[in-house]
C-alpha cells in the first residue's frame, strides 16, 4: 500500500512540475513585419526624441527648439482636429510659456523610467513615442511629479513635426503661452 501511494504522489508531482502547453499562448501574431512597418527603441529617430527631452529637462531651449521643423506644433492635452488648427502652439510661443513654467522651479527637472519607440509605416511615415517620469522642486521647496506620453511626428529631415503630450495637468504651473 505504501508503494502505491508513494508511486501516486510521485506520479502527481512529475505531473504537476512539467510545463503544460497553452494552445493559446504558443500562437503569436507578428503585428509590424517588414513589409507592413518596424518598431525600434534604438537610431537616430529615437536619438532625437531623447535629444528633445533633454534639452526640455535641462532648460536648454535652443538645442530644444533645433529638435523641431519650422513649421511644428505642440497640442498638449487637447485632441487635434484637422478642422481647427488653432488647437496647436507654435515652438517659440511654447518655449516662452516653458520658460516661465521655469522661474518657480530650483533646478532642472529630473527624468525617470522613460521608455522611447518609433514607429515606422510602410508609406515611410514615422512616428515616435515617450513614456517618463518627470520630477521638480520648487523655488518654495515642494517636490512635484507627473507622468508623461508624448507622440511625435517625425519627417524625412529628421526634426519633428508636431508633439501631442497627454499628462495630468495638476502639478503643472498654468503659465499663459
Amino acid at each position: 500500500m505504501k508503494k502505491i501511494l508513494l508511486s501516486l504522489f510521485v506520479s502527481a508531482s512529475l505531473i504537476a512540475c512539467t510545463n503544460q502547453e497553452n494552445k493559446a499562448e504558443t500562437k503569436v501574431e507578428t503585428i509590424i513585419d517588414s513589409t507592413k512597418g518596424s518598431v525600434t527603441s534604438t537610431g537616430p529617430d529615437v536619438d532625437l526624441i531623447k535629444k528633445c527631452i533633454t534639452a526640455f529637462a535641462n532648460g536648454d531651449w535652443a538645442t530644444y527648439a533645433s529638435c523641431y521643423a519650422d513649421t511644428a506644433k505642440a497640442f498638449h492635452n487637447v485632441w487635434p482636429l484637422s478642422t481647427d488648427t488653432s488647437l496647436g502652439v507654435r515652438i517659440p510661443q511654447l518655449i516662452e510659456g516653458f520658460k516661465k513654467q521655469r522661474e518657480i522651479a530650483d533646478g532642472n527637472i529630473t527624468l525617470g523610467g522613460t521608455i522611447y519607440e518609433v514607429l515606422t509605416m510602410a508609406d515611410g511615415n514615422k512616428y515616435g513615442h515617450l513614456w517618463v517620469e518627470m520630477s521638480w522642486k520648487l523655488k518654495k521647496g515642494d517636490v512635484k511629479k507627473m507622468v508623461l506620453f508624448n507622440s511625435y511626428g517625425i519627417n524625412k529631415d529628421g526634426k519633428i513635426t508636431y508633439e501631442w503630450p497627454i499628462y495630468d495637468t495638476k502639478d503643472v504651473v498654468k503659465v499663459a503661452p
